[in-house]
């Protein structure tokens, strides 16, 4: 049996304490006021390979810092490429959708966010 690893919790894992907020993958009931969320929303498995799609939605009191936060979690998804940093290999880090605003339609706070695939060595 091929165990695929997770990505949503390798990747909350990893940038809670680069981007110094609270990562989910779902919205929490108490929104935190500066925040990230991790959603897998595709992507292909084979017997080497996880390629998780990624959707990363970074919430801020305002279009600035929201605009920060985004670009420090990109920065530090693209610095996965070829290291061992989730505990296991990632050869490759592409980004579908950059940095894209999208204010969060229920409470109007400022939101981005970006679609980035990773591939991810099965263990």
């Amino acid at each position: 049996m091929i165990d695929y690893p997770d990505a949503e919790d390798l990747l909350i894992a990893y940038l809670e304490p680069i981007v110094d907020v609270p990562v989910h993958t779902r919205v929490p009931r108490n929104r935190p006021p500066k925040w990230l969320q991790v959603r897998r929303s595709g992507g292909v498995q084979d017997v080497v390979r996880d390629r998780p799609r990624i959707d990363v939605f970074a919430w801020a009191a305002d279009d600035g810092q929201t605009h920060d936060l985004l670009k420090v979690a990109r920065s530090a998804i693209y610095d996965l490429r070829g290291t061992t940093l989730l505990g296991l290999a990632c050869y490759e880090v592409e980004e579908f959708l950059g940095p894209t605003r999208g204010d969060d339609r229920e409470t109007g706070t400022p939101r981005m966010w970006m679609t980035m695939q990773l591939s991810l060595r099965t263990s």
